[in-house]
């Protein structure tokens, strides 16, 4: 269950998220679409408020600077983070190392969630994928 829900937490992050540019000024429910409608503390807000401006920088990172300009320019016409990033035809050693930032992410994201928060992810996450994002 625990794996099923890091798995599906990554797949929100990459497969369902719209962001813009600059993370700072995202909110949480676009970077993270699945926490939409989930109960948050301050405190579990502003460590997943964190996390939300530490990603597209980290993704961005992995990239060359060309890479990086496509993907800047996909994000601010509102095409999500997965789609973003195909756009910049990552190499494979790319997108392992994008993998892995996401699973750090997710991982993190799990740690933040009680148990009832994660349920809601879930419910959250089957709806999105049903919807087809």
């Amino acid at each position: 269950m625990k794996s099923k829900l890091v798995s599906m937490l990554t797949s929100a992050m990459v497969l369902t998220t719209t962001t813009v540019v600059q993370a700072q000024t995202t909110p949480l429910t676009q970077m993270f679409p699945a926490l939409s409608g989930v109960s948050l503390t301050q405190e579990q807000q502003t460590q997943l408020q964190q996390l939300s401006q530490q990603t597209l920088p980290e993704v961005a990172n992995v990239l060359t600077e060309e890479q990086k300009t496509q993907f800047q320019t996909a994000l601010a016409e509102g095409k999500g983070v997965r789609v973003a990033v195909l756009s910049v035809n990552p190499s494979t050693q790319q997108q392992k190392q994008i993998r892995a930032i996401l699973q750090a992410k997710k991982t993190q994201i799990n740690k933040t969630l009680t148990s009832q928060q994660k349920r809601q992810v879930m419910q959250n996450l089957w709806s999105l994928q049903q919807q087809g994002n």
